[in-house]
């Protein structure tokens, strides 16, 4: 694994972590995490104009044990590289660097509602730059499982989920449910009689016409067991769940 595939892998790390534990309202994981992220992404930007570039000093023995340029200065760089930052941008990254030095040293000066504004910029920012600098979308760059946290917490998913909404109408046959994988709307196509694909997280699902259990039409992981039973995803987990207390009502009964 080269240098650039070390930043890109580590800040993924990171980014999730800052979304789950934003999900979770763990503000101060949260702001570290994201944090972290911006800071490995824009020197994985540097170090694809050159990777001597994301350290400190260039010119310096023994370069790969040198320190690496600080987050505050990272801007300047890039921009004196022909990157472009928006002033919004730059001063968003600097004042969040000031947050992360007072969260090290114990000392944070910032309230509960900053937070609440600022990460989702700061998390806003990183899938904009990912995109627009390093040609990786974030709906490439974040676990399916997160999909839907992004959703509620990313202006720049809109464009992702539009943009799948998009290919499903040029496709046709869009279902009006969402995907029980990644929780996308109108991004379903029926391919097949039975045949289901979603254009956001390019699942595959099987479509019943209706459960047989309770009766509604739906979109299953699960494909037809016989022409005699389809059963939804919430029946399964629901005969699962029921499954596993008969089996713990009988241990007790013992």
């Amino acid at each position: 694994m080269g240098v650039d595939d070390t930043l890109l892998f580590s800040a993924k790390q990171f980014l999730i972590e800052a979304m789950e534990n934003h999900a979770a309202r763990k503000r101060s994981f949260a702001i570290v995490h994201a944090i972290t992220a911006v800071e490995l992404v824009l020197k994985e930007r540097l170090s694809r104009i050159h990777p001597a570039l994301i350290f400190k000093n260039i010119d310096a023995a023994g370069l790969r044990e040198g320190s690496t340029v600080s987050l505050a200065l990272l801007p300047q760089r890039l921009r004196n590289l022909g990157v472009h930052l928006e002033p919004d941008e730059v001063t968003l990254i600097k004042s969040v660097a000031e947050w992360r030095n007072q969260l090290v040293h114990y000392m944070p000066k910032f309230d509960a509602l900053s937070v609440d504004q600022q990460l989702p910029r700061l998390l806003d920012f990183l899938s904009l730059f990912l995109r627009r600098e390093l040609n990786t979308p974030i709906e490439t760059f974040l676990p399916v499982s997160l999909y839907k946290t992004a959703d509620q917490l990313l202006n720049e998913w809109r464009r992702v989920a539009d943009a799948a909404r998009g290919r499903a109408e040029d496709e046709g046959s869009v279902l009006d449910e969402t995907c029980p994988s990644c929780g996308g709307s109108h991004a379903l196509c029926l391919r097949s009689e039975h045949a289901v694909f979603c254009h956001l997280c390019s699942a595959e699902w099987y479509r019943f016409d209706h459960c047989t259990k309770c009766g509604r039409e739906t979109v299953s992981s699960f494909a037809r067991f016989s022409s005699e039973e389809n059963l939804c995803d919430d029946c399964i987990d629901a005969a699962g769940d029921a499954y596993m207390q008969s089996l713990i009502d009988m241990e007790r009964g013992k």
